[in-house]
């Protein structure tokens, strides 16, 4: 006959094991749907009032998703050894603020060409769910025939009536890169009730590369190259217009026209590549995209020579050295505030993007 006292233990054990497997599927399922459990914003629950602004526990939420989006970026770079900063609303908000500008609601930083390229390199091994690295031209567009490569990224999918919609700009934050959380949602713009691209929370990883003035003439004419080739890969349309209106060009109108059938992807590739061969040292670097199309600011590389780090909330960032003439480069006395509104249409920390896709009205 069976002992009780042994068939009880056993039955016991095998409890045991049941709930020690159902904590670990409820613990699986509460990470996925959770951004963070960590929380990097001070009473992160409620509302309250920062600079004359009101600081929400929505907002509050966001700033959270984006804190954790940055750890997972730093960490990756540590790693590999890799050089990044702070840059634009984000530094300014750690000077200032010691944390986000309360009216902010993205997140800026920025790495040197070289360290720039490297981290794309190596993101495919790095970056997994629910981290997705939104490259800029990693898009297959509708009026364009689909790559062959191998090896290539998922591509999201750019439909014509959404290329129309932007001829003078692309589709991401060119030339950079975002990572974004695929538990969240933000969404904006044109891109509201778009299906076909990732639209999680997300952070801008921007390349600063060499800027004018150059002391010799091939430095100078490299650096144009490298504005003809931005332009012909994120605004054809532009370049098309130049060579139409027969404006002279470094690069000539055959190789230009061959540059132009590629896909746009191909483009993209070739113009990362060859910013980082003109990565030479240069009195002035900046980012391109806002000094070549509009005109930017560009800053001492002397003020980058080391890295500091600055509070930000309930973290550390990363800050160029002579963080202070890097700000009064770019705004002037940094210290006045001027309340801005944000540019977001609507962002949910909770619920997936796509999930809302599928339940919100702005997407029927």
């Amino acid at each position: 006959m069976e002992n009780p006292t042994e068939t009880l233990i056993q039955q016991n054990k095998l409890l045991e094991g049941q709930n020690k497997l159902l904590g670990q599927i409820n613990d699986l399922l509460t990470r996925r749907k959770s951004p963070s459990k960590e929380i990097f914003v001070d009473n992160i629950d409620r509302d309250e009032m920062r600079n004359g602004f009101l600081v929400t526990s929505h907002r509050k939420k966001l700033w959270n998703v984006q804190i954790g989006l940055i750890n997972e970026f730093a960490r990756i770079c540590k790693k590999h050894n890799l050089t990044w900063f702070a840059c634009g609303g984000t530094l300014l908000g750690a000077a200032r603020h010691k944390g986000f500008i309360p009216w902010d609601d993205d997140v800026d930083v920025a790495m040197m060409r070289p360290d720039y390229n490297k981290f794309l390199s190596i993101a495919a091994e790095e970056i997994k769910y629910p981290y997705f690295l939104d490259n800029w031209y990693n898009y297959t567009i509708e009026s364009e025939e689909i790559p062959e490569e191998k090896n290539a990224p998922k591509f999201q999918y750019i439909s014509r009536e959404l290329e129309m919609k932007r001829p003078m700009r692309w589709f991401t934050q060119w030339p950079s890169f975002r990572i974004r959380d695929s538990r969240t949602t933000f969404a904006e713009g044109d891109f509201i009730g778009v299906n076909t691209i990732h639209q999680g929370i997300w952070i801008d990883v921007f390349p600063f590369d060499v800027m004018p003035p150059f002391t010799e003439d091939k430095h100078k004419a490299n650096f144009e190259t490298a504005r003809e080739l931005l332009m012909a890969t994120a605004t054809p349309r532009v370049i098309k217009q130049f060579m139409d209106s027969k404006q002279p060009l470094l690069i000539s109108y055959d190789e230009l026209n061959k540059f132009l059938k590629l896909p746009y992807r191909q483009r993209g590739l070739q113009f990362d590549a060859f910013a980082e061969k003109i990565f030479f040292q240069s009195e002035k670097i900046g980012d391109m995209r806002n000094y070549a199309i509009f005109e930017g600011c560009t800053y001492d590389t002397k003020d980058f020579e080391k890295i500091v780090h600055l509070p930000f909330e309930n973290i550390e960032i990363c800050a160029p050295s002579n963080w202070d003439n890097v700000l009064k480069t770019l705004y002037g006395n940094w210290h006045e505030m001027k309340i801005t509104h944000n540019h977001s249409i609507e962002w949910s920390a909770d619920i997936p993007y796509n999930e809302y896709y599928r339940t919100s009205a702005y997407f029927k």
